[in-house]
């Protein structure tokens, strides 16, 4: 952000209320592919919409691999085309999850997580119908990394709270906001940032 310095008071003063407000649960355990399908589900959605969506998902799939060869579609119809941004989020899903299978030969990211923060956020920003959101909340929960997954909504409201530039991207307030809180933070003020938003 170009003026990041007018806004770092702000945006601390806002992130300390809105911790103190909001002590949400961490998200339940669970492998990197899955991970990236629920962040597919929660980018410009919600937390509560995209854990229901998933159940519906997983009640008519076997596994991730199922839901790899299903077509966009057919997820759309399983989670609702009412769903924001349904077809766009299913073929972006889609494409993400056929391409690990491609590299892979498993839909898989045990190994690519083991590789590295580093190389893992290359893989993950390399995937067709990626977005960092969804890159950034896998890197979050499956790796540990010092990043804060940022979508429109989140950015919306900072924008809307005069916390951030009104006219910084998602990234640059995801870029801002990891500068702006200590290493071992990022968990709980994503947690935190996204009940709020």
């Amino acid at each position: 952000m170009k003026n990041e310095s007018a806004y770092t008071k702000k945006f601390a003063a806002l992130l300390k209320k809105v911790k103190e407000a909001h002590q949400p649960t961490e998200p339940a355990s669970a492998d990197p592919v899955t991970q990236l399908v629920l962040a597919f589900l929660q980018w410009n959605s919600s937390r509560k919409l995209a854990l229901a969506a998933h159940e519906k998902l997983m009640k008519q799939m076997v596994d991730n691999n199922d839901l790899r060869v299903s077509h966009p579609h057919e997820i759309v119809n399983l989670i609702g085309d009412d769903y924001p941004r349904a077809e766009e989020r299913a073929a972006r899903m889609h494409e993400a999850l056929q391409e690990i299978f491609t590299r892979e030969h498993v839909v898989s990211l045990d190994g690519v997580i083991s590789q590295g923060k580093k190389q893992a956020k290359a893989y993950l920003d390399s995937l067709p119908g990626m977005v960092s959101y969804v890159a950034s909340r896998v890197l979050l929960l499956s790796a540990g990394a010092h990043v804060v997954p940022v979508d429109d909504i989140l950015r919306d409201k900072l924008v809307s709270e005069e916390v951030v530039e009104p006219d910084a991207s998602t990234e640059d307030v995801a870029a801002f906001i990891e500068r702006q809180i200590k290493s071992g933070e990022a968990l709980a003020t994503h947690l935190a940032l996204e009940e709020w938003s």
